[in-house]
């Protein structure tokens, strides 16, 4: 055994001797940035060797990193085996860069779990109520359950002023607690387990307050970067690990801000969680193998409450973990609280809600009905399967402009760091200005072929953006024709379920009265250029609304009132889920959809303006 260690973290496992640095950071809970899951087809796991002896750089490494690079001791974490004690850099900085604090509307405070304060009914030789949990239903005019444990309480007070912890149930008042003084705050907690990320709430339940919004990075994506590679672990290893990763991650972060807050696990007595169906199967610990295939089942699709110590969290033992229902296939409660909120399935009107990821989840609504799709968009959008493509965080391009004259770029970098890469919002800003100036025609190819800018690489025709050197790069970063046409597929996926939806409903582009775009990769999208690009219909600007996290603020309605946890049961019921793939035409209008912006360039009249080569 050799011991692996791991900077700036100092944690440090022991692995046999020839174990790949890609699995010790898998058993140390280490994110080495991936987004393969370790298989090698990526080259985004990036590590330095600080200290020890590893393998040789394979040939793969010599082709994704410099020579400098390999010089310096950076190295792919997956090719890379450990042959002696080895202390390894993580240079992988997180920057959470997304909108935590989505959309809210406003709600009554009504939440299932409440503080009450009651005098009780005395009991006398006449009363009717003959017991001490008797006058307490006398009081609240209710049914009341307790436990033993509250029943020994109960036995120990004299006094006839009482503070209840209490949870509401349908017919009847739970007591959770007797509570020794009523000025004792409690708090909800909200879950929001996104694939890349989980973003976590606590709101105060007596006031409604956000008291605490953050969020970290999802352990699971040492597994997998999206969603089919973490089924594939599960079908392959079990949902145990992926299971335990979350849970660990998120007790952690917890422990700190009850320690940062001066707070109690005791304080937290309700907790809701949402998530797409994968990332909802393997918190509970259900293995989502089912989803791996047609017909895409999931295990249970209705509202649970499970006792929290079931599932280790580390809150009040008497909390419930509320999961509200899912839709169908890959559609969670994730996207439906943005639906739920944005009160789209009961307004009049037409109305299009995208939770552009991974997983892209489309609904469409017209006057009431509504219909709903998933597609495996790829992780093109948030880095993956680009060349020089990453997450977005420190060092990455998120913005840039292309002169139509010179070519030149003029890029915007997180953090004004050295550039490292680009992610999602930049990838498809440089397509869609390179669509504008005419470096690439409507399909995608390369028009301008002699220009200092614009070279023939290893994967076709590339624009380069950065040179080594500029803006601090190590190397050059590049979009290159395969980006292009991971992009296309990306885009196309999306815009197929949006004009087979569109069809279900016989709407036009010009019946939309607006576009809502959800998630951290919307929040930060440029919609000019998703339009360019053909990600989304060609509106005006003024009819897009990017919302935010409406994940997040789902969950923390629910938290603050419980008669929206219905709510979303019934809006659950009332969506037609459309199986793309089943659709007759879906193949023909995915081709057509390859397109810049799409082969029906008829519904795109004022787009065709601004790109180039289709201009008249």
């Amino acid at each position: 055994m050799v011991k692996v260690t791991f900077m700036p973290q100092r944690i440090t496992v022991d692995a046999p001797k020839n174990t790949s640095i890609y699995d010790a950071a898998l058993k140390a809970g280490i994110d080495v940035g991936g987004v393969c899951g370790g298989l090698g087809k990526c080259g985004k796991c990036k590590v330095k060797i600080l200290e020890g002896t590893v393998t040789e750089p394979t040939e793969w490494e010599r082709r994704v990193l410099t020579e400098e690079e390999l010089k310096l001791g950076y190295r792919l974490a997956c090719q890379t085996r450990v042959l002696s004690d080895v202390s390894i850099g993580i240079v992988v900085k997180k920057i959470m860069k997304f909108a935590i604090l989505g959309y809210e509307p406003k709600v009554d405070l009504n939440p299932i779990v409440k503080v009450i304060k009651i005098r009780r009914c005395k009991v006398t030789l006449t009363s009717s109520h003959a017991s001490t949990l008797e006058s307490i239903e006398e009081a609240l005019k209710k049914p009341v359950n307790a436990d033993l444990d509250i029943l020994r309480k109960l036995s120990e007070i004299s006094s006839d002023e009482l503070c209840l912890l209490t949870r509401v149930h349908e017919n009847f008042l739970e007591i959770l607690d007797v509570l020794d003084k009523d000025e004792k705050k409690v708090y909800g907690l909200a879950v929001d387990v996104g694939t890349t990320k989980v973003a976590i709430y606590i709101i105060d339940l007596s006031s409604g307050e956000v008291v605490v919004a953050e969020a970290f990075e999802n352990p699971q994506v040492a597994f997998g970067d999206d969603v089919v590679s973490r089924i594939a672990y599960a079908m392959e290893h079990g949902v145990s690990e992926l299971h335990k990763a979350v849970i660990d991650g998120l007790n952690r972060v917890l422990q700190r801000i009850y320690n940062y807050r001066g707070l109690d696990p005791d304080d937290i007595v309700d907790v809701v969680v949402v998530g797409n169906s994968a990332m909802h199967h393997l918190f509970l610990g259900i293995n989502p193998r089912k989803l791996g295939s047609s017909p895409y089942e999931v295990i249970v699709r209705k509202p649970l409450d499970i006792d929290a110590p079931k599932l280790k969290i580390n809150v009040n033992p008497k909390a419930k973990v509320h999961f509200p229902p899912l839709v169908r296939g890959y559609i969670g409660s994730d996207s439906l609280m943005g639906v739920l909120l944005l009160d789209l399935a009961y307004r009049d009107g037409t109305y299009l809600f995208l939770d552009i990821g991974t997983n892209t989840e489309v609904y469409l609504t017209n006057n009431g009905k509504i219909v709903a799709a998933s597609t495996a968009s790829g992780p093109a959008f948030e880095g993956g399967h680009i060349k020089c493509g990453m997450k977005a965080k420190e060092g990455a391009i998120d913005h840039i402009e292309i002169d139509e004259n010179s070519l030149e770029p003029k890029v915007n970098i997180i953090g004004d760091a050295r550039a490292e890469g680009i992610c999602g919002s930049g990838i498809i800003d440089t397509i869609a200005e390179m669509l504008k100036t005419g470096i690439i025609d409507h399909t995608g190819r390369f028009r301008i072929k002699e220009h200092n800018r614009i070279r023939y690489g290893e994967d076709g025709y590339e624009y380069i953006i950065l040179r080594k050197g500029e803006k601090g790069a190590v190397k050059d970063i590049v979009i290159t024709l395969r980006d292009v046409r991971e992009i296309q597929k990306a885009k196309a996926a999306v815009q197929t379920a949006f004009r087979i939806l569109s069809k279900k409903l016989n709407v036009r582009r010009e019946d939309i009265d607006k576009i809502y775009i959800a998630g951290s990769f919307g929040f930060y999208l440029n919609p000019e250029s998703a339009i360019i690009i053909g990600l989304l219909p060609e509106v005006s600007l003024e009819k897009i609304e990017l919302v935010g996290n409406t994940a997040g603020s789902g969950a923390r309605v629910l938290l603050k009132n419980a008669s929206w946890r219905r709510k979303a049961e019934d809006l659950s019921k009332r969506i037609e889920y459309v199986e793309l793939a089943a659709e007759p035409e879906f193949q023909r209008i995915y081709i057509d959809s390859i397109y810049f912006p799409s082969g029906s360039i008829s519904v795109y009249p004022e787009t065709a303006k601004k790109i180039k080569c289709l201009r008249r």
